[in-house]
């Protein structure tokens, strides 16, 4: 059985009680911030990493390499915070560059074994993480939950601010 107000502290009670379900799309935002914050205080303690420098390594993970642009396009962030996170990994032997093998203005980006390993590990902390976070669903209400995550996901995608017709009446 899925946690409901009841169980909520009475903080996130008054916060979530204080709008409508208009505005779900702000409690997702405050759902990422609670997810970033527990990331940076329990999952990656003790790994001096940043959340930035984390998801370059999940993604690198994932990929095998990759250049910065297109990191930083996968993850919705800012080129520079990709480069940032990316520059304090290499220094810490964790990322390696290599010339990309079409522009020799561009880099690929690849772990190393040390980081390679050390996303092995992280990796299996934040399954143990989503997995609590998930406990009492069932399979349906997951699949049901990222169907409609998903479908905001498109519709933010799809967003068009100059024709808001929300911003026409105002």
């Amino acid at each position: 059985m899925a946690k409901g107000i009841e169980e909520a502290s009475d903080a996130l009670r008054t916060l979530w009680g204080s709008y409508g379900l208009l505005h779900v799309p702000f409690r997702l935002l405050i759902l990422a911030k609670m997810l970033d914050r527990l990331a940076s205080a329990t999952i990656l303690r003790g790994e001096h990493l940043t959340l930035a420098e984390w998801r370059v390594m999940a993604n690198l993970s994932r990929t095998g390499e990759s250049t910065v642009n297109a990191l930083a396009a996968a993850s919705y962030v800012d080129r520079a915070e990709v480069s940032r996170a990316s520059r304090a990994l290499e220094k810490h032997g964790l990322l390696g560059r290599s010339q990309h093998p079409t522009s020799k203005a561009k880099r690929l980006l690849a772990l190393t074994d040390a980081g390679r390993e050390m996303a092995t590990r992280i990796g299996h902390q934040r399954r143990a993480f989503y997995s609590y976070l998930l406990e009492g669903l069932s399979d349906e209400d997951r699949r049901k939950l990222d169907e409609l995550l998903l479908h905001l996901a498109v519709r933010m995608e799809q967003y068009d601010p100059d024709h808001d017709p929300g911003l026409a009446k105002i």
